[in-house]
């Protein structure tokens, strides 16, 4: 049997620079977690993936999900995950691995569908979507936020074999790191919604209704599509009914165009 140092020599080997430069690309673009999973792919087979923010009020917020597979059942577990299934995901379960990282420590979870005792859990996050088991790779940063990549196999593919396992826990803190920084570029800076509304009050240039204000203020927090209509009683439906609406009236794509231009503009009120 090769040694652990043979075994991460080998896993290394498959960190090309071709793919560090692909994942430092798509750093703040849509792209980034399909390049994220198409990376993770070298080492393990992935059908899923789903890159989660834990902030400092316990808020869990979910960036983005890819799949190779499905993508409506990688969203759907990430979803229903997020919703509310998280709080039965005890942060006090053992680690199958921690890797040290500096000042941070890196934890690997490992979880399969037999072993989620929550029976509401594990029908809404594992059978309904066909979920066999989960990876969780996450960190812990001053301050209490976190940042969390899951990993999931679909029953069609079976689980994750010892030698995947150990093959991603030897790349967890790179994926991390990357995590992290597709993070930073995309969650809209630390503002209270109340001064959201407010720029977009001063500095839209067009009248929004107080609907489309609610959401767009809500989305410009860092709120996601599903915790802005849990916060504001409607359907995830109706929130892009009125995010679309409001974008074509301000004329920006997104809600990182939306942040980025009311930022500019606040800087050049201030200048």
């Amino acid at each position: 049997m090769r040694s652990w140092t043979t075994r991460a020599r080998a896993v290394d080997a498959r960190l090309s620079i071709e793919v560090i430069e692909s994942l430092t690309r798509s750093l703040g673009t849509p792209a980034c977690t399909r390049t994220i999973l198409d990376a993770l792919n070298r080492f393990a087979t992935v059908d899923h993936c789903a890159l989660f923010v834990r902030l400092r009020d316990n808020d869990l917020r979910m960036l983005a999900t890819e799949s190779r597979v499905s993508r409506s059942n990688a969203a759907r577990a990430a979803m229903h995950y997020m919703s509310e299934m998280h709080l039965y995901d005890a942060g006090h379960d053992a680690s199958i691995a921690i890797r040290e990282t500096g000042d941070e420590s890196v934890h690997l979870r490992y979880r399969t569908r037999e072993e989620v005792i929550n029976a509401r859990y594990r029908s809404a996050c594992y059978e309904h979507v066909g979920i066999e088991d989960r990876l969780t790779m996450s960190n812990q940063h001053a301050g209490g936020t976190a940042t969390l990549l899951h990993c999931y196999r679909d029953q069609s593919t079976g689980r994750f074999s010892d030698a995947e396992l150990e093959a991603l826990t030897q790349v967890a803190p790179l994926f991390l790191a990357f995590a992290q920084a597709h993070a930073r570029f995309t969650i809209p800076r630390d503002i209270p919604i109340s001064r959201w509304r407010e720029s977009l009050d001063h500095n839209a240039g067009v009248a929004l209704s107080s609907r489309e204000l609610d959401v767009c203020s809500s989305l410009l927090s860092g709120r996601t599509l599903a915790d802005t209509g849990q916060k504001l009683g409607i359907s995830i439906n109706t929130v892009i009914t009125y995010s679309r609406r409001a974008y074509a009236k301000l004329g920006v794509g997104s809600v990182r165009e939306l942040h980025d231009r009311l930022i500019r503009a606040g800087e050049t009120a201030c200048a």
